[in-house]
């Protein structure tokens, strides 16, 4: 079976379950779905038990569809983060994004080496940048805070940069926290309709994300000085 061909029917699999896993919970939170279509100030707190009120069937689920957005190049696990903030709170809402996200990566990886080859990133910007650091394991980790670039193409470039597995896993693993946090706090602030919170969810996004470019920016400049020098 040719890779493309393999690569389609993978994606349409994974497609298709994650609709299964996404219908599944829709019917277990459909009673917080009405709550919410007929919201007023009085049933927030009967809201917020509700919501909180599932046990680990639907956490597994939601692990699963975290995950597998993040192992099937093209989809993004944003509002499903997002939604973890909202349905356990801050703290385990960050476990949540954080253990799925770095599996999804680890899964992504896989099969990015057997279904593609990377060789061909080689001549992208964005693998030239990379190598273009002092240290493109610290630039990988930048990489993977950055949530405007899709995580299979710093995939791509952390296949091309390890070739250990181990050294593979410290960059996903650094690079997931702030955004895993960043959108549990979020989540858990709209549940809360907290304005403020969810502004500051916001804010911190963007500076998280401008910091990190820029200092993939700063540090290729460096770079470029310490050569001529």
């Amino acid at each position: 079976m040719k890779r493309k061909t393999f690569r389609i029917m993978l994606f349409i699999l994974g497609g298709l379950l994650g609709l299964l896993v996404l219908y599944h919970l829709y019917l277990s939170y459909l009673p917080e779905i009405k709550l919410l279509l007929h919201f007023d100030s009085h049933n927030e707190e009967l809201l917020i038990k509700i919501v909180r009120s599932h046990g680990w069937e639907d956490l597994i689920f939601l692990f699963i569809l975290n995950a597998l957005c993040v192992a099937i190049p093209g989809l993004s696990n944003g509002i499903f983060c997002v939604l973890n903030g909202i349905l356990y709170g801050p703290a385990t809402g960050f476990i949540i994004n954080w253990i799925s996200d770095i599996l999804g990566q680890i899964v992504l990886l896989f099969l990015l080496q057997r279904l593609y080859n990377p060789k061909k990133l080689e001549n992208s910007k964005l693998y030239k940048l990379m190598m273009n650091q002092t240290y493109p394991q610290i630039s990988l980790t930048i990489g993977y805070m950055i949530p405007f670039i899709p995580r299979a193409t710093i995939t791509y470039a952390n296949v091309l940069i390890n070739k250990d597995f181990k050294k593979r896993i410290i960059p996903i693993s650094l690079g997931s926290i702030p955004m895993a946090y960043i959108y549990a706090y979020g989540g858990d602030s709209i549940l809360h309709l907290d304005e403020q919170r969810i502004i500051k969810a916001v804010v911190g996004f963007i500076i998280i994300a401008a910091i990190a470019l820029l200092l993939l920016l700063v540090m290729r400049q460096i770079k470029k000085y310490t050569k001529k020098a």
